[in-house]
């Protein structure tokens, strides 16, 4: 396992009992914060990198596959913080595992929320806001507010991904 941090890292707020699993290489950038409650859980794939400002919230359960790429200024939260009342009676659960696919690449400031779950190799867009499960193929691209597949047939191969100016 490696963890690489930047100069003036992040904060991460654990409550007692929370859990953060590192299953391989991780970098993220500065100005990031994770909050984990005493029930909430993050698992961190092989070879994970996030850019500046990512935020990371779980009081249920976050998982990351293989090689996640996320841009800046993205947030994950599997918790709403709070529940509803039903107007029968009753209250919504307030918070739902997320589980993102092998090789996902997040453009910057995208919005995931409890109950996403993504294929593998999928590319979400800049500000895309998810919450629910994708069931797209492989190789898609989800973009926008509601999320829908915009693209298909395309990915990011993060082994090959320099870009001739």
């Amino acid at each position: 396992m490696c963890f690489n941090i930047s100069e003036q890292w992040y904060i991460i707020r654990n409550q007692t009992g929370g859990v953060l699993i590192f299953n391989g290489l991780c970098n993220i950038g500065n100005n990031s914060y994770i909050s984990i409650g005493e029930k909430g859980k993050i698992e961190i794939g092989d070879r994970f990198s996030a850019s500046t400002s990512l935020k990371l919230v779980s009081y249920n359960n976050i998982y990351f596959g293989e090689k996640v790429r996320i841009g800046w200024e993205c947030t994950f939260m599997d918790t709403d913080f709070h529940k509803m009342t039903k107007i029968n009676g009753g209250y919504t659960k307030g918070f739902a595992p997320i589980k993102i696919g092998n090789c996902n690449w997040f453009g910057a400031k995208c919005h995931i929320l409890k109950r996403t779950e993504t294929p593998d190799y999928c590319t979400i867009s800049t500000n895309t806001l998810l919450n629910k499960k994708y069931d797209y193929p492989p190789y898609t691209v989800i973009g926008g507010n509601p999320a829908k597949d915009v693209a298909h047939g395309v990915y990011r191969n993060i082994d090959d991904d320099k870009i001739e100016y």
